[in-house]
């Protein structure tokens, strides 16, 4: 008999296609654990609860973990400079501290927004090191702590402080002091080239067809993303955290607090935490995007539930998934948005282009007594009110359009629950 679980997954992915492994504990105890779709399509292997997945960005909170056991044992301070570990580091007069590596405020460029970067280097064979020179000398985007912009190259930067301060490489720093301490075995640095027991293919969807994701060379995301797991290992990795196996309850409540910028306003990420809410459940969590993958964890710190869903397609919506087993564990009604009918000229207030940090882009268009979005989401919107929206695939996207000056609104804000929100301005010109 199929569970409700198994009903949301068969909604919104192609059982004969890439898939998801899902894993979800509550109360503590893991009450589901299955896997959905195919890890390999040429030969028909189907995901089970030990497929192994790239985790993408879920990498960040084990090297911000990795970051605070070698606080833990006095090797170094999240106030200092990185340039204590990295002497040769260009921060271009400014002092760049391990923290604002952590929350992303260094001001540092992205090198996964640099135009051209994957196409440039991702094939190429490198050290993990060889990646820094591609943003070292660019001049940073802000002052250090006044702005968050999510950033790998700080990640990247954190892996060499570890290898640098404990003289091993970062592989084998995770795989000693947290895989193998948590029994996570199924649990690697995800090179290309090694064999892997029941790794997942990735997969990238072309018209109604897939075809093999792009390769990527694992030195680039290193630190930032080139760990991969399954959904069990994460399991036993949510247990350790909540059991304070590797770090104490006020070091775990450190990394789990809003970043605080130096202007006074709050951020939603912590150290290598998203920190949001969903329904009133505080959410400890992070999700990722790499070549072939898409993944989710979701840590309902107070309610001892986990829910992380892995799939094998960038395509497959690993947080919509989250979100809708999320209301089934916590018995949520589901969301209910009523649209109210507006006027054309109220409508054109919010037509325009916007944009954010990272490179996001929405594009708002009026298609006769609608509005409609491409770029960052390419949808229908549905008003509540003059300023506030919803989209129609997803009804629990939500705009909100401010700031009116000379008939049009200036600002958007896109929140996606358990994901993250998203602030941008009218593009000018």
């Amino acid at each position: 008999m199929l569970s409700e679980i198994d009903r949301i997954v068969a909604a919104e992915i192609d059982l004969q296609g890439p898939g998801v492994a899902i894993a979800v504990v509550k109360d503590g105890k893991m009450i589901h654990s299955a896997g959905y779709g195919f890890a390999n399509l040429e030969w028909s292997c189907p995901i089970e609860p030990d497929t192994v997945f790239r985790l993408a960005s879920v990498t960040k909170q084990f090297t911000a973990v990795a970051i605070m056991l070698l606080e833990k044992q006095g090797k170094l301070r999240l106030d200092d400079s990185i340039t204590t570990y990295l002497p040769d580091y260009p921060t271009h007069g400014r002092t760049i501290t391990i923290t604002n590596l952590l929350n992303h405020t260094s001001g540092i460029k992205s090198y996964t927004s640099l135009d051209n970067f994957f196409q440039e280097i991702s094939k190429k064979d490198m050290l993990p090191g060889d990646v820094v020179a591609y943003f070292k000398d660019l001049p940073l985007e802000f002052e250090p702590g006044t702005r968050y912009s999510y950033n790998n190259s700080g990640y990247h930067l954190l892996g060499l402080i570890i290898e640098k301060i404990t003289s091993m490489g970062y592989e084998q720093f995770i795989q000693q002091h947290i895989f193998q301490p948590l029994e996570m075995n199924r649990s690697y640095y995800m090179h290309n080239e090694t064999i892997v027991p029941r790794r997942a293919s990735g997969y990238e969807r072309v018209g109604e067809m897939y075809r093999h994701a792009e390769y990527l060379n694992t030195s680039i995301p290193y630190a930032a993303g080139a760990l991969g797991a399954t959904v069990e290992d994460l399991v036993r990795w949510d247990a350790a955290l909540r059991e304070e196996r590797l770090l104490d309850t006020a070091t775990l409540e450190r990394m789990y607090t809003p970043t605080r910028l130096a202007d006074g306003r709050l951020e939603e990420y912590g150290l290598g935490f998203r920190v949001t809410e969903y329904a009133g459940h505080r959410l400890i969590g992070h999700g990722g995007g790499i070549p072939g993958f898409h993944t989710f964890i979701a840590r309902f710190v107070d309610d001892q539930a986990m829910i992380v869903v892995l799939a094998n397609a960038p395509e497959i919506n690993v947080e919509r998934i989250t979100r809708k087993i999320a209301r089934y564990i916590f018995e949520l009604p589901p969301v209910v948005r009523t649209s109210v009918t507006l006027s054309e000229a109220t409508l054109d207030k919010a037509v325009g282009a916007y944009v954010g940090e990272n490179g996001f882009l929405l594009e708002v268009r009026r298609d006769g007594e609608r509005l409609t979005t491409q770029g960052f989401i390419n949808d229908s919107l549905l008003p509540m009110s003059e300023e506030t929206y919803y989209t129609s695939e997803d009804n629990e996207f939500e705009l909100h359009f401010s700031e009116e000056q000379a008939g049009v609104y200036n600002t958007l804000t896109l929140r996606i629950p358990i994901y993250r929100t998203f602030t941008a301005s009218r593009k000018q010109g």
